[in-house]
């Protein structure tokens, strides 16, 4: 007799400033997926996302950034155990973590929005920041998410608009080394794993030529990872200048 599978949606979400006068867009957005877990990054002030959590009947978790358009939220479905903000000063927002139960498992859930091309730090200079607090999870079932502001090795670059210069991770011979320390560090790319010929873009949402937001499995996670693809749809469009990115996992009871 075949297991019972339990499924596992997660979704990550620049909405832009706080999702201004777009949380119904944002809102429609995140009901059509039916997702367990959302990280959501410029999440702006907690009454916006309070909004946005009565519209999907999900639990909040908030995490103040040091950056007071960077903050970070994660809405969920599923019972929320632990929650902790890592808001260390080398980060340009924050890490905010928590922990959920996930078929009466905890489950660790990592979200974060790195620097911009532009701004300090560089995308680089946060990734060992962020694996330190990861590290004890070695091992463990574990995601980090979120808008990392890089690309990964061997990433395509569309055309950017007239006028936008090709800069950072965009550059020629850039060494786009923020994404390759989190896959030296074992974790899986999950939209790489299941496309790895297809560009992926999540920006600019109206014309998009560069894939700036990930879904990062711990090594345990991949092998329960099902799918995962850029959600581009009208209303995404719509929506925000970052498309969502999704991932779905399955374990198999029994």
């Amino acid at each position: 007799m075949m297991g019972r599978a339990t499924t596992l949606k997660v979704i990550s979400y620049n909405i832009l400033e706080g999702g201004g006068g777009r949380l119904l867009l944002i809102a429609d957005v995140l009901r059509q997926q039916k997702p367990d877990v959302v990280a959501l990054l410029e999440a702006g002030g907690r009454a916006n996302i309070e909004v946005l959590a009565h519209e999907l009947d999900m639990d909040v978790a908030f995490g103040e950034a040091n950056n007071p358009i960077g903050h970070i939220a994660w809405l969920s479905r599923l019972p929320i155990l632990r929650t902790e903000n890592h808001r260390h000063p080398g980060l340009a927002k924050t890490l905010l973590e928590i922990e959920v139960s996930w078929d009466s498992s905890p489950l660790c859930l990592f979200a974060t929005h790195l620097s911009s091309r532009w701004d300090p730090p560089e995308p680089v200079e946060e990734i060992p920041i962020i694996l330190d607090v990861l590290r004890p999870r070695t091992g463990q079932l574990h995601l980090l998410v979120g808008d990392f502001n890089a690309l990964g090795p061997g990433d395509p670059v569309g055309s950017p608009p007239a006028g936008v210069e090709m800069r950072g991770d965009a550059a020629d011979g850039a060494p786009r080394d923020a994404i390759r320390l989190i896959l030296h560090a074992g974790y899986i790319d999950c939209y790489r794993m299941r496309h790895p010929h297809s560009p992926g873009y999540t920006y600019p949402s109206d014309r998009p030529w560069l894939r700036l937001d990930y879904i990062f499995a711990s090594p345990p996670m991949g092998p329960v990872l099902r799918a995962c693809d850029v959600l581009d749809e009208d209303g995404a469009v719509k929506a925000s200048d970052h498309f969502p990115i999704w991932a779905e996992f399955h374990q198999v009871e029994g």
